[in-house]
């Protein structure tokens, strides 16, 4: 009689445990990539943008015009504010402060960069007018022209009244006579510095002489046509055929039926996309456009493009502003308080580290290198997300990185103490290592999930300097996984199966070998001998 078979038995078992060196591998590989994109891209600098409170920035004023000459309400200055923090929020985790001062909005971002300070400040009154008639700019002498004010210093009334005038002079209600307009278009200046009371305070319903953004064009514009209300989305792309920066924009409510409708009945006319009283892009409708969306181009930059996205996606102001000249802003910690929160945080870390060696001896070691690529990684990403997003590290998100590598510390802890007791069980090393990380990647998996989620709900509600915690809070989670899944785990299953390394003596588990092995002889002591079994 034959012994059957145990091929099917075989076929059951335990799937196949991946290389340990597979992992390790591809996290190096991840590791290069980061480092190369810093390197070899971009700047090429490897150091990370600091916050206000780290490294100071930049500060701009914006003093509120209104129409009437009046004080701006209560009402309209939140508004302004709450518009402008989520630009700031559009823009990636930057740590900017958006303030009302009064009756002013004092915006701070970090760094040096005072133009993106005065661009998240923009009215962003957007018009689609129909133009009616362009000629080149003639070149005024700006203390001679009629429409210029010096509005720097000047009071409430002074610019409702330079207002005032200048809707007299460059507007007119549909159905006037155009050609005091007409002749208005060679009187213009569109210089660059000229200083142009108008802006964001033309009247959308009228007839309207602007300048093109670059200041070479005069236009002529009719009533609008679609208010920049009834945009839904917008960002930022480039053309499929040049390349050129382009800000892409899809309608809502009738604008999404209204925009097709007019396109397919002024094939060859000029259409002009009307930005606080410039004309940012004036092109010529060559067909009709059957979706609900349309391109704005202006040979922008990238960050122009972004930025005018940025704008036009989260509405216009309810009051339009003049931005004073930007001023540096010190910070206001220091860098003797950045030093000194650096260092308490090196002595916490070698202290944690100090412990890890003691306690777990060889597995120590294995944390300590844990943590040096781990910080690796995580510096990669924060000097990349700086150059790609704007991110800038400040006091909260420090403090945030220092929370999640503690995370990662403890992550270590729960599978030390698995392996641990699989071998009170009487197991050795090498086969306590797969038991004890399949019950430990359970307990990793839970409690990275909650922290991530806590993150990524404190993100969605908070604002500014919190929200940076958050964020870095959530992104070392993040790497917590990457890095157990793909470094430890493998090293420690390399440890295991070196002979040297598996001595209790080295790897700090002798006091659990001896537990395990006093197990072991007492389950042979209570076990009946072949002898007595027969004698019974």
């Amino acid at each position: 009689m034959t012994t059957p078979r145990r091929a099917s038995a075989n076929r059951s078992g335990p799937r196949r445990e991946i290389p340990p060196w597979r992992p390790l591998t591809a996290f190096f590989i991840l590791l290069g990539v980061v480092y190369a994109l810093i390197f070899f891209t971009g700047d090429g600098s490897a150091t990370p943008k600091l916050g206000i409170d780290l490294q100071g920035g930049t500060r701009v004023t914006l003093t509120a015009r209104t129409p009437d000459g009046k004080p701006p309400s209560r009402d309209q200055l939140n508004q302004a504010k709450q518009i402008i923090e989520q630009r700031v929020n559009g823009l990636g985790v930057s740590g900017s402060e958006v303030v009302i001062n009064g009756e002013n909005l004092v915006i701070t971002v970090p760094g040096n960069d005072g133009k993106q300070a005065r661009s998240l400040g923009q009215t962003a009154r957007l018009y689609i007018r129909p133009v009616e008639n362009v000629a080149a700019a003639t070149p005024q002498q700006t203390e001679a022209s009629p429409q210029q004010g010096d509005q720097t210093t000047a009071d409430q009334a002074t610019t409702a009244a330079a207002i005032e005038e200048q809707r007299k002079l460059r507007q007119a209600p549909q159905g006037a006579d155009l050609t005091a307009l007409n002749a208005q278009m060679a009187k213009m200046d569109c210089s660059p510095d000229a200083n142009d009371p108008l802006l964001g305070n033309d009247l959308p319903d009228q007839y309207l002489v602007a300048c093109s953004q670059d200041g070479k064009e005069v236009y002529l514009l009719g009533p609008e046509i679609i208010d920049g209300r009834d945009i839904k989305d917008a960002s930022a792309g480039t053309t499929q055929q040049a390349g050129a920066w382009i800000v892409q924009v899809e309608f809502k409510g009738e604008a999404q039926d209204f925009w097709p409708t007019y396109t397919a009945q002024n094939i060859g006319k000029q259409t002009a996309f009307v930005l606080d009283t410039r004309v940012v892009s004036a092109p010529q409708i060559q067909g009709a456009i059957t979706t609900p969306a349309t391109e704005i181009s202006g040979n922008f930059t990238q960050q122009e493009a972004k930025d005018l996205a940025n704008v036009l996606k989260y509405g216009s102001l309810p009051l339009s502003f003049e931005a004073s000249d930007a001023q540096t802003v010190s910070a206001t910690l220091g860098l003797s308080s950045l030093k000194a929160a650096l260092i308490a945080g090196a002595v916490g870390l070698i202290l944690v580290l100090l412990y890890a060696l003691v306690y777990y001896r060889m597995l120590g070691i294995l944390t300590v290198l844990s943590l040096i690529l781990s910080g690796l990684m995580v510096y990669g990403i924060i000097v990349l997300l700086g150059r790609w997003i704007g991110f800038t590290l400040d006091l909260a998100g420090m403090a945030g990185l220092i929370i999640g590598i503690g995370m990662t510390a403890d992550s270590f802890v729960v599978y030390f103490e698995r392996i641990k007791d699989e071998m009170r069980e009487g197991r050795s090393f090498r086969s306590a290592v797969p038991r004890g990380w399949a019950s430990a990647r359970r307990t990793i998996w839970s409690g990275n999930a909650v922290t991530f989620i806590a993150a990524v709900v404190i993100y969605t509600l908070a604002i500014g300097q919190v929200r940076g915690f958050a964020f870095t809070l959530g992104l070392t989670t993040v790497l917590d996984i990457v890095v157990v899944f793909l470094v430890t785990h493998p090293l420690v299953v390399l440890a295991s199966r070196s002979e040297f390394l598996s001595r209790p003596s080295v790897n700090g588990l002798g006091a659990v070998s001896e537990v395990a092995r006093q197990r072991r002889i007492a389950a042979r002591s209570a076990r009946p001998t072949v002898s007595e079994g027969s004698a019974k």
